[in-house]
């Protein structure tokens, strides 16, 4: 049914990259859209977007910026990578420039004015001592910023796929490290004291309340479309679609017609 090896976040988000424009019309714009209209890139400034995908935040940046701005779009999932270039061609955005990289190594050729980081930290390895380095990447007055899940978001979604995931086979790991991150900086103050132990000043945290109406073709959408995917890496068609159809029974039989994606958005100066 499935090999022992443990997906890597690289391979499930490259993956995800084959069915990411309806998961993105439903989540990912909106939320990069919003991100993007708190933290306010200033007009010709340079900008790193980390964990981009494939620009939810990074096409909405370059827009900010303008033609005498710059951005460096990072990820490490090729697939995404490629999308966003195709979605800054077809918007005329020389400006944002697309990576397939790992940020955590990524050699700034200059400081920046501004870090994003959209729901990706939590991903990264060392979430501190990543996030530190991230924020070591801006000039003097430069600010760091990152979107995360409010507590709560997300889980009533996530937790029924996951049973429906381990009826089929028992769970390796219960608790991802991505989801023990995240738990860290899930509230308001939890997420502005992060970021003040990074070192940052001037920290401000923002909300954004987003929630899409579930169906059981976007439901799968969203699966298959996000890091969701990650709970079906390397099963077979035949258990895929045993777990689709158990998922979206009980979407219904648990009466969840919404999903919530509240987010957190932090905004600090270095």
């Amino acid at each position: 049914m499935r090999s022992s090896r443990s997906p890597q976040t690289g391979e499930v988000f490259d993956a995800a990259a084959r069915d990411y424009s309806a998961a993105a019309a439903l989540l990912w714009d909106a939320l990069g859209e919003g991100y993007v209209e708190r933290v306010r890139p200033v007009s010709g400034s340079r900008v790193l977007d980390a964990c981009c995908g494939a620009g939810a935040s990074a096409i909405p940046a370059a827009r900010a910026v303008g033609p005498a701005g710059q951005v460096d779009a990072v990820d490490l999932a090729a697939g995404l990578v490629e999308l966003g270039r195709r979605r800054a061609a077809e918007e005329h955005l020389d400006q944002v420039r697309f990576h397939k990289a790992d940020v955590t190594n990524w050699p700034a050729p200059q400081p920046y004015d501004l870090v994003l980081c959209g729901y990706g930290i939590f991903f990264l390895p060392d979430m501190d001592t990543s996030a530190r380095r991230l924020a070591g990447l801006l000039g003097p007055g430069g600010r760091f910023s990152v979107a995360a899940w409010a507590k709560g978001a997300m889980e009533d979604f996530g937790a029924l796929l996951y049973t429906s995931v381990t009826t089929e086979r028992p769970s390796e790991r219960a608790d991802p490290p991505a989801r023990r991150a995240s738990n860290r900086i899930n509230t308001e103050a939890a997420l502005a004291d992060w970021m003040i132990s990074l070192g940052l000043d001037e920290v401000s945290v923002h909300q954004i309340v987003h929630q899409v109406t579930l169906t059981p073709d976007n439901a799968r959408d969203l699966v298959i479309g996000s890091g969701f995917r990650a709970m079906l890496h390397d099963l077979d068609d035949e258990t895929v679609a045993r777990v689709r159809d158990r998922f979206l029974e009980s979407l219904t039989t648990g009466g969840l017609d919404h999903l919530d994606a509240t987010s957190l958005v932090a905004v600090g100066t270095a």
